[in-house]
């Protein structure tokens, strides 16, 4: 039997509105970070490739740390500061943090961008570290609001999705805008990126923050958290009960014995490798292993893949209801390994396909696989935290802080043994073929086969004391429902 909630978990309109536009200021700086990262501080600022992979990997690595602290932090606070939310406190403390830091991630350095390189990269990490750290308190938050907002499955999905549509519409701003910043402003090189070009990265930076406040004013003024202090929360969610139990208090020590923990992380950790790894080295792929195109398609080919990515998650609430979690998250997958095949066999397909058409089909298929994976892991974590929300930041960040450090050191990995050179090379261009097809397309796979590991687990659920009753008082003892019903 499902459980009976007290309190009204039907999110309005309004509120929907407001929570999905609350992390476009960090997906737009996100967008930014992955897709031109590598391409400003090793073609623009000239660090070599593995500084360029070094100064992500200490944005990763802070950033993982990060999110461990505050998903603890933003659990233990009982009220924010000055009677506002405890989330939303976190959240608009992690926006100050990105809004003073970012826009000197992609400028050159100032007062000493003809410094040497060593200090330079100390004044980058330094910014780097206060981004990362301020991205970590805001999408914490946000995503832990989920389960405070509501328990039901339906309306999670929806937020998720809602989200998520958000994070992929903020993608196509950023790639709308360089696509029209490297279109417009004449350069002598068609088909690569200079210093000359670092001035369409300051712009693209600035646009970024304005537009992303304008999102976290309406974020933080039309939606309201509840003003019930935490434990008040947690009291009315442990009133959720069935007819054979209730449900048990969840602390961050019970999630770490729980198997479909680490299940679900690893799911989380491989969808955000995939995404992150294709959307970092797409770029490099184009301008060093096909070489031939317009840098326009820098920023075109990603558009399409966000765009298409935009147009899937419309329809992810109705089929999630329809095939389930891990049926979708497999299909979803299946249009990964297919978009993989195009990128290692777009010169094969040349004779039959002009490289610009598979190129695009290849980012379609990628964009409406990443967004099918995303949006499910996001509801697995859902499901997994369920209605035990006193430790839903812990469990977030310790989703978070897996993915971040490994795509850190992958991509660390990756720079390292880079074999690129500024101008491209063959030897460079079968690299970048080989990065954006064996990786993302092999970690596919693994996640096909974590996926069947929880085909038949019921995420989050047989978390309900049997309840005994005696003559003076009800005792509870650990007991799942199918157990109770036995």
């Amino acid at each position: 039997m499902k459980p009976v909630v007290s309190q009204p978990d039907v999110v309005s309109k309004k509120e929907k509105f407001a929570y999905s536009v609350g992390h476009v200021l960090n997906d737009l700086a996100a967008s930014m970070w992955f897709s031109y990262l590598l391409v400003f501080y090793h073609r623009i600022v000239n660090f070599t490739n593995a500084s360029a992979g070094y100064l992500l990997l200490i944005g990763q690595v802070a950033d993982a740390l990060a999110t461990t602290f505050v998903g603890f932090g933003s659990d233990q606070a009982r009220k924010g500061l000055f009677g506002y939310g405890r989330r939303k406190t976190w959240h608009l403390f992690g926006v100050i943090c990105v809004l003073c830091s970012f826009p000197f991630c992609f400028n050159l350095c100032v007062g000493c961008e003809h410094n040497d390189l060593l200090a330079q990269f100390f004044y980058y990490a330094m910014f780097i570290i206060i981004f990362q750290f301020g991205w970590s308190c805001s999408q914490i938050s946000h995503l832990a609001m989920i389960n405070d907002l509501t328990h039901k499955d339906g309306e999670r999905v929806a937020l998720n999705s809602y989200r998520y549509a958000w994070t992929v519409a903020s993608n196509i701003f950023v790639y709308a805008m360089a696509s029209v910043l490297l279109g417009v402003h004449s350069s002598n090189d068609k088909t690569g990126i200079t210093p000359d070009d670092a001035h369409i990265f300051r712009t693209l930076t600035l646009t970024v923050v304005g537009v992303g406040l304008l999102c976290m004013i309406i974020f933080h003024v039309g939606l309201k958290e509840s003003e019930l202090p935490a434990e008040e929360t947690e009291s009315r969610l442990q009133l959720s009960t069935t007819s054979s139990g209730r449900l048990k208090r969840m602390t961050w020590k019970k999630f770490l014995r729980e198997r479909e923990f680490y299940q679900c992380t690893f799911i989380w950790m491989f969808t955000r490798i995939i995404l992150n790894i294709t959307q970092v080295f797409l770029p490099l792929y184009i301008i060093d292993t096909i070489g031939t195109l317009n840098r326009v398609y820098v920023a075109l080919a990603p558009l399409c893949s966000y765009i298409s990515g935009l147009l899937a998650s419309f329809p992810m609430r109705a089929i999630n209801k329809r095939l389930g979690r891990k049926v979708t998250m497999t299909i979803g997958l299946a249009f990964v390994i297919a978009s993989t095949i195009l990128y290692w066999f777009i010169f094969q397909i040349k004779p039959f396909v002009r490289i610009e058409v598979t190129l695009i089909i290849a980012c379609v298929l990628l964009g409406i696989g990443t967004s099918t994976t995303n949006i499910c892991s996001f509801s697995l974590t859902a499901d997994l935290i369920g209605l035990n929300t006193e430790s839903g930041g812990f469990v977030y960040g310790i989703m978070s802080f897996a993915d971040k450090l490994a795509n850190g050191i992958v991509i660390a990995i990756v720079q390292q043994v880079n074999p690129c050179k500024a101008d491209a090379t063959d030897r460079c261009g079968l690299y970048y073929r080989q990065i954006l097809s064996f990786i993302p397309g092999g970690v596919a796979i693994l996640t096909i086969l974590m996926t069947l590991s929880i085909w038949k687990t019921n995420i989050g659920g047989n978390r309900h004391e049997m309840i005994i009753e005696s003559s003076t008082n009800s005792l509870p003892c650990s007991s799942s429902i199918a157990d109770t019903a036995l």
